[in-house]
């Protein structure tokens, strides 16, 4: 059984595409080795992130981000059993919040600006299926 889960955050202090490059590659290359697969989505005020995998590497990637100073307001948004992967192409795919995402937005968060913190479940998955491309 694998587990998804899925959160929002804020980033701490402002972060430059440089910074936000350099999350991305370092979860990457952790989740690679935990087997952990998922998509990022962020813009200049909010992070969500679905993580897919096996439960305690899932929990345990989680925790360091919850405890991660570069995030704050970490809300649990889902954490449920799956049968398969929805993420399951990239260990960490990306995609920025920005203007090309509003009718996405508008669709699954019912604002045409990147909200997380509103999403249901659901929603969530959408958007994060619909800016991977997948």
């Amino acid at each position: 059984m694998l587990t998804r889960l899925i959160y929002a955050s804020e980033p701490s202090q402002p972060l430059t595409p440089a910074a936000v490059q350099d999350i991305v590659d370092h979860a990457r290359a952790a989740n690679a080795r935990s087997q952990i697969t998922g998509m990022l989505i962020f813009d200049s005020g909010a992070f969500l992130q679905v993580l897919e995998g096996r439960r305690e590497p899932v929990s345990e990637t989680f925790g360091r981000i919850a405890q991660d100073k570069r995030h704050r307001h970490v809300v649990l948004l889902s954490v449920q059993t799956v049968d398969e992967r929805l993420f399951g192409r990239w260990a960490m795919g990306f995609a920025a919040a920005d203007a090309s995402g509003r009718d996405q937005f508008l669709r699954f968060g019912g604002s045409d600006r990147f909200e997380p913190y509103t999403l249901s479940p659901g929603s969530a998955v959408g958007l994060l299926l619909a800016l991977s491309g997948g």
